[in-house]
């Protein structure tokens, strides 16, 4: 506590005259003169538009652009979009859904399982037996 009292006393003995002090405490009265209404209505609009004001204007300009341009130019932008679109969501979900080695290597294994059923039951070879014709004739 008593370096901060040591600091501010040395800062106004360095600080110069009392000049200095007396034309800052003028704009800073003149900075506290702003006048805002005297309602608390009056000061919620200035608030809004203070908030909102901006975007308002923005969003008029864009109003008057949209006017301006050619139709068939936006539905031409909008295809591409589209389009660009589309594009983009076919490669993440091919990248998402490709498999990955092991998937490959047991969906393989399964489907050689199933054919290899299949080929069991409507197969008219018989194991452990020579490809006779005999064997097929009644």
């Amino acid at each position: 506590m008593s370096s901060r009292l040591a600091r501010q006393s040395l800062d106004l003995l360095t600080s110069g005259s009392k000049s200095n002090t007396a034309t800052e405490s003028s704009t800073n009265k003149n900075k506290q003169k702003l006048k805002l209404p005297k309602t608390n209505r009056g000061i919620q609009k200035v608030k809004l538009e203070i908030r909102y004001g901006r975007h308002k204007k923005t969003r008029l300009l864009q109003e008057e652009k949209r006017k301006k341009e050619h139709a068939l130019d936006k539905l031409y932008a909008e295809e591409l979009s589209a389009e660009e679109r589309m594009k983009r969501n076919v490669e993440v979900m091919q990248k998402a859904l490709r498999s990955s080695d092991l998937e490959k290597k047991i969906h393989q294994e399964v489907i050689d399982s199933m054919n290899a059923k299949r080929s069991k039951k409507w197969s008219s070879k018989v194991k452990g037996t020579d490809e006779d014709d005999s064997y097929r004739s009644n």
